[in-house]
């Protein structure tokens, strides 16, 4: 019996100290790893551009930052990469600034398919530059009937050709008035969830240089 103090010590010590290790922090993964969803066309595209190189690369620039926008996540390939660094950067802090609870934002806006762009024209600005011009009919409320795809507005995506990537460098919309009959309206498979309201904090940048820190007065 009289070895049962020693007993009691050892395990209220042993317990002690269990409870003042730290829980391990969940490993932040980054970049995330993300496969492109199908795309279910409602009204397939028509475009005698549609096999343009300059025209394929500002569509897939498009469909890389709708893609980030759905998932609240910026470090995906198909954003990455699709861009430039100066571009990627931009569009993610105004992503952050305007859709996070930390800086007061809206609800992040949730959409059911990418957006509705037919091509308009290619213009080379350069030995390794393009414009390229689109009618936008995308709708908040994502109704497209044959008036509204004859109601678009222009948005021309200048493009830069770096090594064998050809890159978004910026996009500028304009209220100029346009058609897009024949542009291709369609739905992703599977859909995204909507998305709640997220700190910036958990907002994954394009780059890891880029994570939100918060200032010492939040």
């Amino acid at each position: 019996m009289k070895i049962c103090a020693p007993v009691v010590v050892v395990l209220a010590l042993a317990a002690t100290l269990s409870s003042c290790v730290a829980e391990p922090e969940v490993e932040r993964v980054w970049p995330t790893v993300f496969e492109t969803p199908d795309i279910v066309y409602s009204v397939e595209p028509v475009s005698d551009l549609g096999d343009n190189e300059w025209v394929q690369a500002a569509q897939a620039s498009a469909l890389g930052v709708d893609l980030a926008v759905s998932l609240g996540d910026f470090s995906i390939e198909q954003f990455t990469i699709t861009r430039t660094r100066e571009a990627a950067e931009d569009q993610y802090l105004w992503w952050r600034s305007e859709y996070t609870s930390t800086n007061d934002g809206l609800a992040p806006p949730h959409y059911k398919g990418p957006q509705v762009l037919m091509p308009l024209s290619v213009e080379m600005t350069g030995e390794n530059t393009a414009t390229v011009r689109f009618c936008n009919a995308t709708t908040e409320d994502e109704i497209y009937t044959p008036e509204i795809l004859a109601d678009g507005r222009e948005v021309s995506v200048r493009l830069a050709q770096v090594d064998s990537r050809i890159l978004e460098v910026v996009t500028v919309p304009s209220a100029i008035r346009c058609d897009a009959t024949g542009a291709g309206v369609g739905v992703y498979d599977p859909q995204f969830a909507p998305l709640e309201p997220m700190d910036a904090a958990d907002v994954s940048p394009p780059y890891e240089d880029l994570w939100y820190t918060p200032s010492p007065q939040e």
